[in-house]
């Protein structure tokens, strides 16, 4: 563990060197000079002496006196104003040097670790300031230090009476410190084990705390059942910590009782000695002077090691999220010719899952094609829009572009191949210009641009202010209706010149025949462009060129809409069933 620890300090000086190295030599003073100071008590009180008794010289007494004031005047300013100084010049350097790091390591993370429950906990861990803790870690790290060169320091005082002084207290250390290490473990297993209920509790909270779902829960009256659920999540919460602190406390209580008894033990061996003329009376009124001080060390050490055991544990989670795996890019590039997508025998499973959800699927998507996949729920239409993006990997087989495995391509290529709207999109409270540029921020300042996909997006009655603030943070913005913060997200996915749009379900909140006459509307405006569908409601395949019909984990069907009528199969099937939705218009086929 304190092996483990010390990366801390590798840390420290990856960005704050130079204040680092102040900090350690100043943390190394200090535990020089808790042992000096007895040794310079000592020399005083024996110089005093020879003054009074024997008329000795005033030098070595002024010598030692002086010595005395400058490790007192050392101990008093050590902990105080530049020390606080110090300490946030350097968790400054931390906070502007990690965070960056952080924020490209969540970048560079595999989407499959945010569906990951494990993950999440490790998440929830590490999620609250990581710099700070590992500024504490060093703290604790160097605190053990600190209090080990300060007891060895005691040791060689009181070896000048006998080295089993020393020796005893080593021995009582090692329970002392298997008790502080038990209490530790117990809080942080405990810790550990709540963090599926601290993501719940923050996510009733935040129930009750956002519009959408507010509005919903205050019209039904299920407010204050929210509120009783999370009530009872943080009364169940509370009486684990309160256990469990309770039970971690008895350890801390047996290791302070065995203190005081050593700490008695001392001082009665000390006035046996001095009785017995053993000692100076110099040694012996530091000694007893500093047998407080020593103690004290040592239930710091104590104390320190149980604290540097606790952040470390919390700190596991950092390193765990540094190892995380990271997504994978080649680095091939596509050239200028029209672009063919290929799904060959590609087979796929959820991790953590045993059933696959792609078991063999292939086909083609040409140039400019547009292809509705469809299929019942769990058909697996979004595990390929998901693979397509490279949030996954398949478990075998292989995705083309242009003949090129896709995870041989660079990163940036996919921007070239794919823009994707999904059902669950994002609606950003920044500017309408902010929230269509997303798709491509290099677009960020071309209005031309940005207008011309508020037109493909239908969005185009938004175009007149561009820099208009959306939702309510702002005093001045706008809160859009639901279907005008879906064409804003449309036309976010439309403004990067991508050979393919993806649309996974946008428009699921539309009425059927408001849906219809959407993707009829898109196709117009994408027509020199390919477009991949998912739709649950089958009217909106029918602009599609070639339907791919997914069945237990295959592609059952494929082909237009008119052919997979006339085959009278699963798609007319679908499609029979939800004629009615859509009157009229659905008796064309």
């Amino acid at each position: 563990m304190f092996r483990k620890s010390l990366r801390t300090i590798r840390i420290l000086f990856r960005y704050a060197p130079g204040l680092t190295v102040i900090k350690l030599v100043q943390l190394g003073l200090t535990g020089v000079m808790a042992p000096l100071s007895i040794y310079f008590i000592q020399r005083v009180i024996d110089a005093a002496s020879g003054v009074v008794a024997h008329g000795a010289g005033w030098k070595p007494l002024a010598v030692w006196c002086a010595c005395l004031l400058g490790a007192l005047l050392f101990n008093s300013t050590e902990g105080g104003f530049l020390d606080g100084i110090l300490g946030i010049a350097i968790k400054r350097r931390l906070n502007s040097g990690m965070t960056p790091n952080i924020v490209d390591k969540f970048k560079r993370l595999e989407y499959a670790c945010f569906e990951d429950k494990d993950v999440q906990d490790t998440l929830q861990r590490m999620s609250s300031d990581p710099q700070d803790k590992v500024f504490q870690l060093f703290l604790s790290v160097t605190g053990v230090l600190t209090c080990m060169m300060a007891m060895a320091g005691s040791a060689l005082v009181f070896a000048q009476v006998g080295w089993w002084f020393m020796a005893g207290f080593l021995v009582l250390l090692v329970p002392v410190v298997w008790l502080d290490f038990k209490a530790a473990d117990m809080m942080n297993t405990m810790l550990n084990s709540q963090s599926t209920d601290e993501r719940r509790m923050r996510d009733l909270g935040n129930l009750v705390a956002g519009k959408a779902a507010l509005f919903e829960l205050k019209l039904f009256g299920a407010t204050e059942f929210i509120m009783g659920k999370w009530r009872g999540l943080a009364h169940q919460v509370l009486r684990t910590r309160v256990k469990t602190t309770f039970h971690a406390q008895r350890y801390y209580l047996v290791s302070l009782l065995l203190f005081k008894v050593w700490a008695a033990f001392i001082v009665l061996s000390l006035v046996a000695g001095a009785l017995r003329g053993d000692m100076t009376i110099g040694l012996f009124t530091a000694l007893i002077a500093s047998t407080g001080a020593v103690i004290s060390n040592a239930e710091l050490l104590s104390h320190t090691l149980q604290r540097l055991r606790s952040r470390y544990l919390l700190m596991d989670h950092y390193y765990a999220f540094l190892a995380l795996p990271e997504a994978v890019y080649g680095n091939r590039t596509l050239g200028d010719e029209p672009l063919t997508v290929e799904f060959e025998q590609v087979v796929f499973t959820y991790p953590k899952t045993s059933l696959p959800v792609l078991s063999g699927v292939s086909f083609t998507v040409s140039p400019g094609e547009r292809v509705s996949l469809v299929g019942e729920n769990g058909a697996g239409k979004s595990t390929i829009i998901k693979l397509l993006c490279r949030l996954y990997e398949p478990d075998s087989g292989r995705i083309l572009v242009n003949g090129i495995p896709i995870r041989e391509l660079k990163r940036s290529e996919l921007k070239r191949i794919f823009s994707v709207i999904f059902q669950d999109y994002q609606r950003y409270e920044l500017s309408l210009r902010e929230n269509v540029a997303f798709g491509d921020l290099s677009s960020l300042e071309n209005d031309e641009a940005l207008r011309a996909a508020l037109r493909m997006g239908m969005a185009e009655e938004l175009a007149g202010n561009l820099d208009m603030p959306l939702g309510k943070l702002d005093p001045a913005g706008r809160d859009l209706s639901g279907g005008q913060w879906q064409r804003v997200a449309l036309a976010r996915a439309c403004l990067p010149d991508s050979a393919f749009v993806i649309l996974d379900e946008p428009a699921a909140a539309l009425d059927p025949l408001a849906e219809s006459r959407m993707y009829e509307s898109f196709a117009r405006v994408l027509a020199n462009r390919g477009c991949i569908l998912i739709s649950h409601r089958l009217a909106s395949a029918r602009m599609a060129d070639k339907i791919i019909v997914l069945a237990d984990g295959i592609v059952a069907e494929s082909g237009n809409h008119r052919a997979l009528m006339e085959a009278g199969g699963l798609y007319a099937r679908m499609y029979e069933s939800q004629r009615s939705w859509y009157g009229k218009e659905a008796v064309v086929s």
